[in-house]
């Protein structure tokens, strides 16, 4: 038996809207009004937060067909709910800045992709690859996104692909379309750090910091443990 679709409330979809920033996070379209709230778990009843994304007709309907894979969509919305847990971090703080020595960072408004593993989702990984070890897996998310940050501040919110680094990896590491970087085994971690901080380092704001004599572009490791636990 079908389950029985619940319309979110106002406040919940003014909530959703305010998350993507009032635009679209695929296409960056802003007509809002015409915007549908997408389930991503599946289920029409569970309303959410966590499980709801507001998307533009045009993509819900790729979302539904399949065109954008659901790991995309958790990609998308792990990244949005991540990057406004580094917002909040950075207000309290005094700052924008999320590391201390980038110069000219940006703040992006948290229509990026990428993928965080959240505790709760952590029976969705086999025990040996990536997404069953939490710390690391958010290590990956954490250097994606911070690769987001510095593209971002190369060519600019209008001209970025958030999908499309996400995507370029997982054809990499031979990923299948319904399976997500998590899916990687546990010991190609390093492999994995390591191509995505080199991605990082090759950035144009990378280069940049670095003839000021700025290479810290991300914590390594061990200082993103000890300082997120």
């Amino acid at each position: 038996m079908a389950k029985q679709r619940k319309t979110p409330p106002a406040k919940t979809r003014a909530i959703l809207q305010k998350q993507i920033g009032s635009q679209c996070p695929f296409c960056r379209d802003e007509d809002v009004d015409h915007f549908v709230v997408h389930h991503i778990d599946g289920d029409p009843a569970k309303n959410d937060i966590d499980n709801l994304l507001m998307l533009c007709p045009t993509c819900h309907s790729k979302v539904t067909k399949g065109d954008i894979s659901p790991s995309e969509v958790l990609g998308v919305k792990s990244t949005i709910v991540r990057y406004n847990q580094m917002q909040t971090r950075a207000s309290r703080s005094g700052g924008p800045s999320f590391y201390g020595e980038v110069s000219q960072s940006v703040v992006g408004n948290g229509n990026q992709v990428t993928y965080n593993v959240k505790t709760t989702r952590r029976s969705k990984y086999p025990p040996g690859c990536i997404g069953s070890d939490v710390t690391k897996a958010n290590y990956v998310s954490y250097l994606i996104t911070r690769y987001h940050e510095y593209k971002e501040w190369e060519v600019g919110k209008e001209k970025m692909r958030y999908a499309l680094f996400p995507s370029q990896l997982k054809s990499k590491y031979h990923i299948g379309k319904q399976r997500t970087l998590y899916h990687l085994s546990l010991g190609r971690f390093e492999e994995l750090v390591t191509d995505i901080q080199k991605r990082i380092a090759g950035t144009a704001l990378a280069k940049i910091n670095a003839a000021k004599g700025q290479n810290r572009h991300f914590q390594n490791f061990e200082e993103y443990v000890a300082e997120n636990g």
